[in-house]
């Protein structure tokens, strides 16, 4: 409902003064909310000679200004008119004017004012006798002309112009209008004579929006008022014909999820109050624009062959007809979400629609822009040359960082029709791996090996190639590293051969297999092809960074970590941290490898800070990926540097938690390396009997990181024998880790059997290959049985003293304090903090989710992720470690 205020009119001196409906009617919408942002911008923009509030019906540019003045206008009086065609003439508009700034000012002003009421000024001298009259205006005075887009008389907007170019001292002009008046914005703009409030301004925000449904009786949740304002990109009115919509339904959910521009309400009125004002050739133009989401002048004159379509577009651009300049380089444009509904509703016959949507292909195509092409090929149902661009461009697009968006595009694609080309199946399949997701991902493969009769062989080609890379993206991500091998060793790696295949990006597509036959090498155990493999692709000669080459490298310093060569290890981490930093992509899962690199060196050289420092780096990382041997790899260093402090029930409880969720889909490799740790750290909580069953519940070693574990645990449980048969299958190993620690198993052996000259021998032999690098981890771990032959090295004589003597200083230093205060990577929450302090108590489950007023469920949600943050296996433990972390 809108209510108008009074209107006071004045007899001019010897003229009848008749009532002006133009005249002050400032209307206030029910439902109204205050939105004191805008009244701020308002207020500031009087200080200039005028203000715009420019923007396409039903944006609420009345009601705010109305809202502005209820509110006080900032301390200004204000004369209103809203305007129509009546006044589209000098004369009319500027008795109009005047009679307005009478009612407003009153006196000597309005005594002035009345001539030009009365129209007894010269048109020539009207804006000069309005300024006139002005000049000596006591107080501040705002004149509101709304609805002025319906002047189109070129006196009018010039001598409007003339009192913003020359202004008056205590006049602000405000006008309100659909589109922009013929004036020379940017410069009166650059000069501060002009502000703007634009539909950007007047869009409302997610808390208006709230408080506007509420006013209107919707009741909402705030992930449904985000997804009408995405609708409705914020338009006042399209809210209220939302919430107009919504009223009374059962199924609001549904209902917001099916509200559109061709919803009864709104198409109602945007088709009165837009569209059916427009004439019959520009709704041919919107309609044949209205096929992209965005266009620009080229693009629009392919579209509707109109040589002026550039001009036709800034032109609704200037007049806000819901067309506006779209945010990315170049002039581009879009129509407003709702209006696109209601064009592309329109009924066109089915050919003209799809012709449409193949020139926009074609020039998407020939622009350089694949994916827009894409789209724009699905949208129009050319399955033919969506599928052709999907197979030349897939591969770019995803490891281009578009994954996401390709599989947004091509999941539109009916499965029928993506059965029935083998680009499109493989092509969905590769951007789906890319976001980390299995979803169909088998079905899409299998689709995409049965290509029709009478496909071209270059598509079959290209649509191999994408299977093939898919299928092994797939089993990444299953952890089935044979189906790895498998697929890329059919990717073909020449660059003749991928040359003829004509696909963009080729010369990505013998990087991305290198990447993975050598990640796959990795968690096999080959270590030597695993170099070769990530060597070529981190070397490889690429433009730009390339995701798959941080992998790479990050994993080639991984791999140098784990065989002690912990410079290169470092070096390389380093390196490739600060490529993807610079390239922005620091957060990018392809760079979490570096980032245990950098654990496992600085847990190896007795750094437990830098340690910290790099796990603390991990969690962002490491949660965007689904990757099985990811989370493994990290909770093991984790269980690591816990077992360092001397926290073993702690390490136990990160590392059986991992185990429990990935190991079934991690490499064998990494699954024996989590076993042994978990046996050696029972071990260390003094459970021999436990920790035997847990080396027969893992069987033989099977690698020989295994064998050199497996060995240890052996001896310390005393069973000397068996130990020597896993000593004797490692034979000589070829890695500084393998070679330092069966040096430190032959030394451990001989001090069993009672020859401290071999055992010392041995440890000296260690030393010599650990200390140039500082390779402290392997003697560190076997601390309490490793010290007697340490000091007999340094008594009898060694190469490395002062290493000897930094060993024995560490050793007999102990862990450190597990009491010590340390800030946790993830704090607790201010709610979950409370639910600890309660299971400090003796209360049940149940009886803390009746104390805090929620479920016995929620209560049950908050103790996981406390256990988690803790590292906590129960109740009890939470709380005592809680204690020492002075968390209670």
């Amino acid at each position: 409902m809108t209510r108008h205020r009074s209107v006071r009119l004045r007899r001019a001196s010897g003229h009848r003064a008749e009532p002006d409906r133009s005249i002050l009617p400032v209307p206030v919408a029910g439902g109204l909310v205050r939105r004191p942002r805008l009244h701020d911008l308002l207020d500031d923009g009087a200080a200039a000679p005028a203000t715009l509030v420019a923007a396409a019906a039903g944006w609420g540019k009345t009601v705010l200004l109305g809202s502005w003045i209820e509110a006080g206008a900032g301390g200004r009086a204000v004369a209103w008119v809203t305007l129509d065609a009546d006044q589209d003439a000098p004369q009319p508009f500027w008795r109009a004017v005047a009679a307005a700034l009478v009612e407003a000012t009153g006196g000597d002003t309005a005594d002035t004012l009345r001539p030009v009421v009365a129209g007894g000024v010269e048109t020539e001298y009207l804006p000069a006798a309005v300024a006139d009259a002005l000049r000596d205006v006591p107080t501040p005075v705002v004149l509101v002309l709304d609805n002025y887009h319906e002047i189109g008389s070129a006196e009018v907007h010039a001598g409007l112009l003339r009192l913003v170019e020359r202004p008056v001292p205590n006049l602000s002009i405000v006008i309100a209008t659909r589109r922009d008046p013929p004036w020379p914005l940017q410069r009166l703009r650059v000069a501060d004579l002009l502000r703007d409030v634009r539909a950007t301004d007047l869009a409302f925000r997610s808390d208006e929006a709230t408080e506007l449904f509420a006013r209107l009786g919707v009741d909402l949740t705030a992930v449904q008022v985000e997804r009408l304002l995405d609708r409705t990109e914020g338009w006042a009115a399209g809210l209220r014909l939302a919430a107009l919509h919504l009223h009374d339904r059962s199924d609001v959910d549904g209902a917001v999820d099916a509200f559109s521009g061709d919803d009864h309400s709104v198409a109602g009125y945007l088709l009165t109050e837009v569209l059916d004002q427009q004439a019959p050739e520009l709704m041919t133009f919107l309609t044949a624009v209205s096929v992209v989401d965005l266009v620009c002048a080229d693009l629009a004159r392919v579209l509707t062959g109109r040589s002026e379509a550039g001009r036709v577009l800034a032109d609704l651009a200037a007049s806000h007809l819901f067309v506006r300049e779209a945010d990315r380089p170049g002039r581009w444009f879009r129509l407003h979400r709702l209006v696109l509904d209601i064009l592309r509703a329109r009924t066109i016959p089915a050919r003209e629609r799809r012709d449409l949507h193949r020139r926009a292909t074609e020039w998407f195509r020939g622009h350089d822009m694949p994916l827009e092409a894409i789209r724009s090929a699905v949208t129009g149902g050319l399955w033919r040359l969506a599928a052709d661009l999907t197979g030349v461009h897939a591969v770019a697009l995803v490891m281009g960082g578009d994954g996401a968006l390709l599989e947004h595009v091509l999941a539109r694609v009916p499965s029928a029709v993506a059965g029935a080309y083998p680009e499109l199946a493989a092509g969905l399949a590769g951007a789906r791996i890319a976001q980390g997701s299995g979803l169909d991902v088998a079905r899409l493969l299998e689709a995409a090996g049965t290509a029709p009769d009478g496909l071209p062989d270059d598509r079959r080609r290209r649509a191999e190639v994408l299977r093939q890379m898919s299928a092994g993206g797939l089993g990444r991500l299953l952890g089935d590293w044979a189906a790895v091998q498998e697929a890329y060793r059919r990717v073909p790696h020449e660059s003749g051969a991928l040359a003829s295949l004509g696909m963009a990006g080729a010369e990505i597509v013998p990087v991305v297999a290198h990447n993975n036959l050598g990640t796959a090498a990795l968690w096999t155990g080959d270590l030597d092809a695993a170099e070769r493999h990530l060597s070529a692709a981190t070397d490889a000669a690429v433009p730009g960074v390339v995701l798959a080459q941080l992998n790479a490298a990050s994993y080639r310093a991984l791999l140098r970590a784990g065989r002690g060569e912990l410079d290169a290890a470092e070096a390389e981490a380093h390196k490739t941290l600060a490529a993807a930093a610079t390239a922005g992509l620091e957060l990018a899962v392809q760079v979490v490898a570096a980032h245990l690199a950098l654990v496992r060196v600085a847990l190896d050289r007795g750094d437990p800070a830098a340690a910290d420092e790099q796990l603390a780096r991990l969690p962002e990382s490491e949660n965007m990926s689904a990757e099985p041997h990811v989370r493994l790899a990290t909770a093991l260093l984790a269980a690591e540097r816990r077992a360092t402090s001397g926290d073993h029930e702690s390490a136990l409880a990160v590392l059986r938690t991992a185990l429990d969720a990935e190991a079934a889909r991690a490499p064998r490799i990494l699954r024996e390396r989590a076993e042994l740790l978990e046996a050696s750290l029972v071990a260390h909580t003094g459970d021999p009997e436990r920790t035997l069953a847990l080396l027969d519940r893992t069987g033989p070693p099977t690698t020989p990181e295994g064998l050199v574990a497996a060995a240890l645990l052996r001896l310390r449980l005393g069973d000397v024998r068996t130990a020597q048969r896993y000593r004797a299958g490692l034979g000589d190993p070829s890695t500084v880790r393998l070679r330092v620690q069966g040096l430190l198993l032959d030394a451990l052996l001989a001090a069993a059997a009672d020859d401290q000259d071999r055992a010392r021998d041995r440890c000296e032999d260690a030393l010599v290959i650990a200390f140039p690098c500082g390779l402290r981890g392997p003697f560190l771990a076997e601390g309490t049985d490793l010290r007697p032959v340490l000091q007999a090295c340094l008594e009898r004589g060694t190469a490395a003293p002062g290493f000897v003597l930094d060993l024995l200083g560490r050793l007999a230093a102990g862990p450190e304090d597990t009491g010590a205060v340390r800030p946790l990577a993830d704090p607790p929450t201010e709610r979950e903090r409370t639910v600890l302090r309660y299971l400090s108590s003796s209360l049940s489950n149940a009886e803390i989710a009746a104390e805090l007023y929620v479920s016995v469920s929620t209560v049950k949600t908050h103790q996981r992720a406390l256990y988690r943050k803790l590292g906590a296996t129960g109740r009890r433990d939470a709380v005592r470690r809680a204690r020492l972390l002075g968390l209670l």
